[in-house]
């Protein structure tokens, strides 16, 4: 009997040892998660916190509130108000409660807080009401920061000027904002039974594809294409579709983000530009052809006239007939040059090294340039490669050149320097020259006119700079000016950049 005494003794000793450990546990448990008890004794109107929840309300060791207290914890207005009502019901209707309250603490910091309540009756009297308190400040703000996010996505997203699409990986439209129904007229219900397959233009849906795998295969982080869509009556639209891919933590793709941009009325604006610059260039072919013939007979029936009535060549009206006939056929000349200039360009283009050209030019000038002692340095690029026309480029250069060389100041020494600078489609080359300069405010304008001057020089006809122009743009570039009088002029001229 005493051995059975002893053994129940041991077995007690270990029972009580592993309870104690499991309260430590517990502790810890507690601890790490900043949850600490609470209890109202509702007969005695007494409060109790645990160490945590006093820690959680940064007051001193061994404070415990009065009921009225611990309620002035909790931040004026919505927590406070709510506090009160669930602890109410709780004691009154015994129903338990676990809400987000902010509380006030003891050194005045805001800190967000759940609150778990249990009400325990007797004799259908609610005695006492205990619960947990747990400290969740920080979870608190990071969900909050995750809900604004979200919400900023979510406003983003649904009131984007254009149209925004999740699409799956397997093509299913999951979300359209408004913007996407109106520019292909389906409703997000409609959309969300068809793939992007099912309304893309065969002709485009390749392409499309071919993009889609590059970057699921992380070729590349986005794309941007034209694309055409078939409406929900059949139409035609025109698209810029930029997409991007979103993944998880863990890098596994989730789903393509798709931006649309309606560009159907451009392109067909686009359409009839370029039928009615066709139409134009052959306009323009065609009056050229025939005013020449015209102006050649007309010239020929001057000289034959001449020649069978020397007398008439004495008219004083004879000259200027002469005159105006040899002014219209070297106009008709320039105009058909820029018809030409048009329509050759396209199958002639070739890469070519500036450096190389601008050299090539100042050789052919140099008896120009050694005779009107004028210094000219090229730091430009020997790396930058344009796109033109060998001709051209010579002509843009040599009309650059001789111009500054031609309006160069009387009294100082000519110079001009050439250097160039690499744009993201362009290369830009500036001829910049310490001449005569020109009155931008006056003259600008009028500038690459065709008969245009503004300097008096007798060799001066208006139709370097016409002509130039016109190359520039014919090779898809532009030219632009900065001058200022008797300080000098920089041209910059841009070109497309062959290694783009």
């Amino acid at each position: 009997m005493k051995l059975k005494t002893v053994e129940l003794l041991d077995q007690l000793v270990e029972i009580g040892k592993e309870i104690k450990n499991y309260q430590e546990i517990l502790g810890r448990v507690k601890s790490i998660a900043k949850m600490g008890l609470w209890e109202v004794n509702l007969e005695k109107q007494t409060v109790f916190w645990s160490d945590i929840t006093r820690q959680i309300h940064e007051a001193e060791d061994g404070y415990s509130p009065s009921v009225e207290e611990g309620i002035n914890f909790y931040v004026e207005g919505e927590s406070r108000d709510l506090i009160i009502k669930v602890f109410t019901r709780a004691v009154e209707k015994g129903e338990n409660y676990d809400v987000e309250v902010e509380i006030r603490t003891a050194k005045g910091n805001r800190i967000w807080a759940r609150a778990i309540g249990i009400s325990e009756f007797k004799d259908g009297k609610c005695e006492r009401v205990y619960g947990l308190f747990q400290d969740i400040n920080e979870s608190y703000i990071r969900r909050q920061e995750l809900e604004q996010q979200k919400e900023l996505f979510r406003q983003t997203f649904e009131y984007a000027p254009n149209g925004m699409a999740l699409i799956s990986l397997e093509g299913k439209w999951v979300q359209v904002n408004q913007q996407v129904c109106n520019m292909l007229g389906y409703t997000k219900e409609e959309l969300a039974k068809l793939t992007f397959h099912d309304i893309t233009h065969p002709e485009d849906l390749d392409l499309d594809l071919k993009l889609l795998e590059e970057l699921m295969a992380g070729k590349r982080e986005s794309y941007q294409m034209e694309k055409r869509y078939y409406d929900k009556y059949n139409h035609i639209v025109w698209v810029l579709l930029s997409v991007s891919m979103m993944k998880n933590k863990a890098g596994k793709p989730l789903h393509f983000v798709s931006q649309l941009t309606d560009i159907t009325e451009k392109k067909l604006l686009l359409e009839k530009t370029l039928a009615q610059n066709e139409r134009l260039l052959n306009f323009a072919h065609i009056v050229s052809h025939n005013l020449r013939s015209h102006t050649s007979n007309f010239s020929m029936l001057l000289s034959m006239m001449k020649m069978e009535h020397p007398d008439t060549a004495k008219n004083d009206y004879y000259p200027m007939l002469t005159q105006s006939s040899d002014k219209l056929q070297e106009t008709l000349s320039y105009l058909n040059e820029i018809v030409v200039m048009q329509s050759e360009v396209k199958d002639n283009i070739e890469a070519l090294n500036l450096y190389e050209y601008i050299e090539k030019v100042q050789v052919s000038i140099q008896s120009q340039v050694t005779s009107t002692n004028t210094d000219i340095i090229n730091r430009v690029d020997k790396n930058h490669f344009v796109e033109a026309i060998p001709a051209y480029l010579e002509s843009i250069i040599l009309n650059f050149l001789t111009n500054s060389i031609k309006y160069r100041a009387e009294g100082r020494k000519a110079n001009i320097n050439i250097f160039s600078e690499e744009h993201p489609h362009f290369i830009a080359f500036s001829v910049k020259d310490n001449g005569l300069g020109i009155d931008l405010k006056r003259n600008g304008k009028k500038l690459f006119g065709m008969y245009k001057t503004f300097h008096d020089k007798e060799d001066s006809r208006g139709i370097g700079l016409f002509i130039t122009k016109s190359q520039i743009e014919a090779l898809g570039g532009r030219v632009e000016v900065e001058s200022e009088v008797n300080q000098g002029t920089t041209f910059k001229i841009y070109l497309r950049n062959a290694k783009v």
